[in-house]
């Protein structure tokens, strides 16, 4: 098993367990988790597992939606409409953390399909904000292909690599309330290329 992850902003490689990733790491009944994604439903297929997971063995988490999900597909007029999709899908994801038993929950208003247009050095503040804030000691979020090369995915993915690097400088957007603070990981959501290893 080979596992790439970012700790304290240094790319490590894991070849022998999962018990060596967690190494240095506070008990799971005291760690916090933030989860940082694009749209409601990417805390389903990312990471809802794992979530759910240590949310059972009483961690703290947090999911952040960047995006209201509101530019997504609609396949039933009578259930949203172009107005309404926005509104009804963050309902939709405080009911899914609700089921996972998500500890925090908030649901952004930046634009779906045009995080990579949106003010970066806003987007990434609040991104560094939440870290600050919630002092998280794992954050999860997309690798830097989107998983499957989504644009938003890979914005967002974009965004909270570069916050996990900034949160804990003190030269960093030293206007926030709140104090630097360093996450102890970063770890990205793996889509395997190959259908069969989902079957694995």
């Amino acid at each position: 098993l080979d596992i790439p992850v970012i700790a304290n902003g240094d790319v490590q490689h894991y070849d022998d367990g999962i018990s060596n990733i967690m190494q240095n790491l506070p008990p799971i009944n005291e760690q916090r988790i933030l989860a940082v994604y694009a749209h409601p439903d990417d805390e389903c297929y990312c990471s809802g597992g794992t979530l759910a997971k240590y949310n059972a063995s009483n961690a703290e988490t947090m999911v952040i939606s960047a995006t209201k999900g509101q530019a997504g597909q609609i396949n039933d007029t009578r259930v949203a409409t172009r107005t309404t999709l926005g509104q009804l899908r963050e309902q939709e994801l405080y009911k899914s953390c609700e089921q996972l038993n998500v500890s925090h929950v908030a649901c952004w208003n930046y634009m779906d399909g045009a995080l990579k247009d949106a003010d970066w050095r806003q987007l990434v503040g609040d991104v560094v904000y939440a870290i600050r804030q919630f002092r998280p000691h794992i954050v999860l979020t997309f690798g830097l292909d989107g998983a499957y090369g989504h644009p938003d995915h890979i914005a967002i993915g974009e965004a909270t690599t570069q916050a996990f690097n900034l949160a804990g400088d003190t030269d960093a957007y030293p206007e926030q309330d709140v104090a630097p603070y360093q996450p102890a990981r970063l770890y990205y959501a793996y889509f395997p290329e190959r259908q069969v290893l989902l079957l694995d």
